[in-house]
C-alpha cells in the first residue's frame, strides 16, 4: 500500500476552525417588492438551507440525530443520496443538533493516510475540519457547539464553534487500493460522536418533499431559521428577506398570490443552479475551473446554491478542488459515451500533497450527477488505481469510452454511460501551483 508522507500546514493546535470569519456578517441588498429580482435573491440565500434539510432528514432517520453512521463500503451506482459522490473514500456521517448543548466527536491521529473530517453549517459552510490538511493528521476530542452555547468544556477538549444548531458533519477516509479497506474500516472505527447531555436532540418538523412545491420550499426553510438563534454567520441576513415569505418564521403564511409568484419562479431558480453549476465563464480546454470560495464562508449565495444543487458537501479550496468537463473542447457538443475519449496525464500526474482521481457521472434531468453502472464497477481513476499502463514518459492515458478496450489498456479504461456524460477531477491537498491555476488540466481528445 502507497503511503503518502506527513503533510506539513497549520499545527495542530492552530487548527480547525474557519469560523472565526463568520461573526461579521455579509451586506447584501433586500429582496425589493415581490419580483423576480426579489425571489431570486431570496433563493440563492435559501436554497442550500432546504438541501441541508433535505439531506439532514435522511441522517436524522438512519442513524438517528447526533449519531454517527459508516459507509464502510465505497461508494457505487446505488448510491443516489448525495448528488456528485466519490469513490475514493469511505465515509462517516452525522447530523448533529445542538439547540441542547454541544455534541462530542473523538477523531483518531494517523499521520500517513489521508482523512478528512469537515462540519458543515446550516448554509454548507465548512466552517471547521480535523485531518490530515487541518491538524496535520492529529485527532483528539472536540465539542462541537452551537451558537448561543455559554458553558465551559473540560481540560483537553478543543471546542468548534457554529453559527447555527444544525451542523452536517462527514467524514472522508482514502482507500489505497483494494486490499486496504480493513485498515482504513480500523481507523474509521475509531470516530465517535457522543452526545454532553442527557436531554434528546430537537427533531426536524417538516419534511423536505418537493424544492418545487413553493410551500414546502418555504415552511422548510423558515424552520431551519428558526432552528438557530443569534445573527452569526448568514444568519444576520434572514431579515432581508420577509417580504417573499422568508423570515424565520415558521407559523407565518405565505398569501396565494406570493405562493404563486414562488411556483413560477423556483424551477427558474433551479434551472439556473444547474446552469451555474457548469461555470461555463471559466472552462480552459474543456474543463471548468471552480470558482474561488467553494465551500467556504466567503463564497457568493450563487455559488453556494449552485454547489448545494450540483456538489453537496464540497470541501474548501485549500482540501479539495474540483474541476469539471461536460463539452467537448473548443465545442458545444456534450461529452458522451457514444464516442471515444483519451485524457493523457503528464509525467508526475496533478500537482497534489494527498492524492487525485477522475470520476464518471451520468447527469440527471434535475441537474444532479451519479455513478452509471458498468460491468466492471469501476467509476474513478487515479494515481491509486492497480495497474495502470504508462507510456515511456511516464505519462497515462485514461480511455474513457463505453466498450471494454482490447488488450492490455483495458486497464486504463473508465466506463462512460451510453449517453451524455460528466468528468470530475477531483485533486485532495492540491498544491500551490494547481491552486494559482498555474497547472492547466490537460484536454480530452476525442478518438
Amino acid at each position: 500500500m502507497r503511503r503518502r508522507d506527513m503533510i506539513g500546514g497549520a499545527g495542530a493546535l492552530g487548527l480547525v476552525s474557519m469560523a472565526g470569519c463568520q461573526s461579521s456578517l455579509l451586506a447584501a441588498p433586500a429582496a425589493t417588492g415581490r419580483g423576480e429580482a426579489g425571489l431570486e435573491q431570496a433563493f440563492l440565500y435559501a436554497y442550500p438551507l432546504y438541501e441541508i434539510a433535505r439531506s439532514g432528514q435522511n441522517r436524522a432517520a438512519q442513524p438517528g440525530l447526533n449519531r454517527i453512521g459508516h459507509r464502510a463500503t465505497l461508494a457505487d451506482a446505488s448510491m443516489r443520496q448525495i448528488t456528485a459522490p466519490n469513490n475514493d473514500t469511505i465515509y462517516s456521517s452525522a447530523q448533529l443538533e445542538l439547540s441542547e448543548g454541544p455534541v462530542e466527536v473523538n477523531a483518531p491521529t494517523d499521520l500517513k493516510r489521508y482523512f478528512n473530517i469537515t462540519f458543515m453549517d446550516a448554509f454548507t459552510d465548512n466552517f471547521a475540519a480535523i485531518g490530515t490538511g487541518p491538524t496535520e493528521g492529529r485527532g483528539g476530542r472536540f465539542w462541537i457547539a452551537g451558537p448561543d452555547w455559554a458553558g465551559a468544556a473540560p481540560g483537553g477538549v478543543t471546542v468548534l464553534r457554529s453559527s447555527t444548531n444544525d451542523v452536517w458533519m462527514l467524514g472522508r477516509i482514502v482507500i489505497e487500493g483494494r486490499d486496504d479497506l480493513a485498515a482504513a474500516k480500523s481507523l474509521q472505527a475509531q470516530i465517535t460522536v457522543l452526545p454532553t447531555g442527557d436531554k434528546p436532540p430537537r427533531p426536524f418538523a417538516v419534511k423536505a418533499t418537493s424544492v418545487e412545491d413553493p410551500q414546502n420550499f418555504l415552511s422548510v426553510v423558515n424552520e431551519m431559521l428558526s432552528r438557530s438563534p443569534g445573527a452569526r454567520g448568514h444568519l444576520g441576513r434572514r431579515g432581508l428577506y420577509t417580504d417573499v415569505g422568508i423570515s424565520g418564521v415558521m407559523q407565518a403564511q405565505p398569501t396565494e398570490q406570493l405562493l404563486e409568484a414562488w411556483r413560477t419562479y423556483l424551477p427558474k431558480g433551479l434551472a439556473m443552479l444547474r446552469e451555474t453549476f457548469q461555470f461555463r465563464h471559466l472552462i480552459s480546454d474543456g474543463w471548468s475551473y471552480q470558482e474561488r470560495g467553494v465551500g467556504a464562508f466567503a463564497a457568493s449565495d450563487k455559488v453556494r446554491a449552485a454547489i448545494a444543487l450540483g456538489g453537496l458537501a464540497a470541501l474548501p479550496e485549500n482540501e479539495a478542488m474540483y474541476f469539471h468537463s461536460l463539452f467537448e473542447p473548443s465545442s458545444t457538443e456534450v461529452l458522451t459515451g457514444a464516442r471515444k475519449y483519451v485524457w493523457r496525464v503528464p509525467p508526475g500526474g496533478v500537482p497534489v500533497d494527498a492524492f487525485w482521481s477522475l470520476t464518471m457521472y451520468q447527469p440527471e434531468d434535475d441537474g444532479r450527477y451519479f455513478f452509471t453502472e458498468n460491468p466492471v464497477n469501476r467509476y474513478s481513476i487515479g494515481d491509486r488505481t492497480d495497474g495502470l499502463v504508462r507510456n515511456p514518459d511516464g505519462s497515462i492515458d485514461i480511455l474513457i469510452q463505453r466498450n471494454k478496450p482490447d488488450g492490455e489498456m483495458a486497464a486504463n479504461w473508465l466506463p462512460a454511460p451510453a449517453g451524455p456524460l460528466r468528468l470530475a477531477l477531483r485533486a485532495y491537498l492540491p498544491k500551490a501551483e494547481l491552486r494559482e491555476r498555474r497547472w492547466k488540466i490537460p484536454a480530452l481528445k476525442r478518438i
